[in-house]
């Protein structure tokens, strides 16, 4: 049967258009799928390791070891998917006077405050546990044998303030994270999942680190896609039906058109588009196109180049918000490093000194410690204050602060409170404690000058014992500190 040039050429157009509309249609929603789940994925690690790099370590450990005891010393386990039962009810009353401890309360602000400020649906804190029997097999050979729901997944804290998961709930360790047996310090990589109770959900989790190097818990996050995933298909519902529209519209014209100005103008439009769909980092064909017909198939190009600004701009959105998550990490990271430092002098916080004390702690239970702690006071600052002023007192602190550095000049300084000094003497300095102890004396006596530029402080020292504490030696150079600055005052009474 033969067909005339006018019919082959609408079937062809015909053909294009719909092959045209079907790959664009196919590409473009799996090209933007892909892009959201990546950029949704990486906000949800970024979010977790924002979490990790804050998080208060010690109470988190403490909160995670009182779980666990009861965890361990409890016989008959209900999980999560008895919620509300009388027997799940009964089974998380044994953990809810956590919820009324400090560590508790502090723990879930913290995450509270995370999860305002990156707007994310859910933030909490989890570990596993893994059944003894379990520790016996070889993990990376018999991985793939390994019923992942007999490994339990409990929840620490959730920043919830409603319907969260209380400490010590059980949910079982999804499929997506079997990897975590073999390496538990890949945390728990970003997936995606789609459920009845919570909708599109990217979930990831990065470990937290102790003092010690063992990972204490895991810090969880949870964002909804469901918007996002809306969205996406309201536009491929619309992007679809503007492709439909235009095909027919197409069909119908072509009929009275069926010389090369359509034809040429089509096999440009195929082309480009059949480059754009494979080169993803190329797209510039699309937006040179010699196509000024003024009818149709230039509303088409039109229409497509409306549909590629529109993806590119919704693209470019996507990684300004990726950026912005960035900042947040950066900024985060720098207001850490702020606080350990002490403002007025420069020298390690409170704060950096609790985590000296950490690992003082470690060296002591490896057997490999070798300090000393000196203690140093201020006098009279308060009256330095009242008759100079808060300004020269500042001069005063910052005088002593230097004098302290100059003298133990191998070890770290730290504030430890408005005039009081704290230093961590080890190696050469600890070896030669006795001779920067009458250093610093002499130091003292031999600073003058104005009232606020003259050093008066005492001072006092203890070395580790190989038996007592961090808290021991502190106290006990604290204590030689304090007699030392009653002997000044009683000296200076007579």
């Amino acid at each position: 049967m033969k067909h005339s040039l006018r019919t082959k050429t609408v079937l062809l157009i015909v053909m294009i258009a719909f092959i045209l509309s079907a790959v664009s249609t196919v590409v473009s929603t799996q090209v933007i799928r892909r892009l959201i789940d990546t950029t949704y994925q990486q906000r949800a690690t970024d979010v977790s390791e924002t979490i990790a790099a804050v998080l208060d370590v010690e109470k988190a450990a403490w909160l995670k070891n009182e779980v666990m005891a009861i965890f361990h010393a409890t016989d008959e386990k209900v999980t999560s998917d008895e919620w509300g039962t009388p027997e799940f009810d009964a089974y998380i009353g044994l953990y809810s006077h956590l919820e009324q401890s400090e560590e508790f309360a502090f723990l879930r602000r913290q995450l509270r405050s995370i999860q305002d400020v990156n707007d994310v649906d859910c933030v909490y804190l989890a570990t596993i546990d893994i059944p003894t029997d379990l520790a016996t097999i070889d993990i990376p050979t018999d991985l793939a044998t390994i019923d992942i729901p007999t490994v339990s997944f409990i929840y620490l804290v959730d920043a919830a303030y409603e319907e969260e998961c209380p400490p010590g709930c059980i949910d079982p360790l999804y499929e997506e994270n079997k990897e975590l047996l073999t390496d538990p310090s890949i945390g728990f990589l970003p997936y995606i999942t789609n459920t009845e109770a919570y909708g599109w959900l990217v979930t990831a989790g990065v470990p937290v680190y102790g003092a010690d190097g063992d990972i204490i818990c895991y810090a969880m996050v949870d964002v909804s896609m469901d918007h996002i995933r809306a969205q996406q298909a309201q536009f491929t519902l619309i992007y679809c039906l503007i492709l439909v529209a235009l095909t027919i519209v197409i069909s119908l014209l072509s009929i009275w058109a069926v010389n090369r100005t359509i034809i040429h103008p089509i096999n440009l439009l195929s082309s480009a588009a059949a480059h754009y769909s494979a080169r993803q980092e190329d797209n510039s064909e699309l937006d040179h196109l010699p196509i000024k017909s003024k009818d149709e198939i230039q509303s088409l190009y039109s229409s497509l180049l409306k549909m590629v600004q529109n993806t590119r701009s919704y693209i470019n959105s996507l990684k300004e918000t990726k950026q912005e998550l960035t900042k947040t990490r950066i900024e985060a990271d720098e207001m850490n490093e702020l606080a350990h430092k002490d403002a007025l002098t420069g020298v390690g916080s409170k704060l950096a000194y609790d985590q000296q004390k950490l690992k003082l702690t470690e060296e002591m239970r490896q057997g490999t410690a070798r300090y000393g702690i000196v203690m140093v006071d201020m006098n009279d600052l308060k009256r330095m204050n009242d008759t100079y002023g808060h300004e020269r007192g500042n001069d005063a602190i910052r005088k002593t602060c230097s004098l302290i550095c100059d003298v133990f000049a191998h070890s770290p300084v730290y504030r430890f409170g408005g005039d009081e000094f704290v230093v961590v003497v080890k190696g050469r300095d600890y070896d030669n404690i006795e001779e920067l102890i009458q250093k610093f004396h002499e130091a003292v006596r031999a600073s003058g000058g104005q009232p606020w530029e003259k050093v008066n402080a005492a001072v006092g020292y203890a070395l580790y014992n190989g038996e007592d504490t961090v808290d021991d030696v502190f106290r006990s150079a604290d204590h030689l500190m304090y007699e030392q600055k009653k002997e000044m005052k009683a000296g200076r009474t007579r």
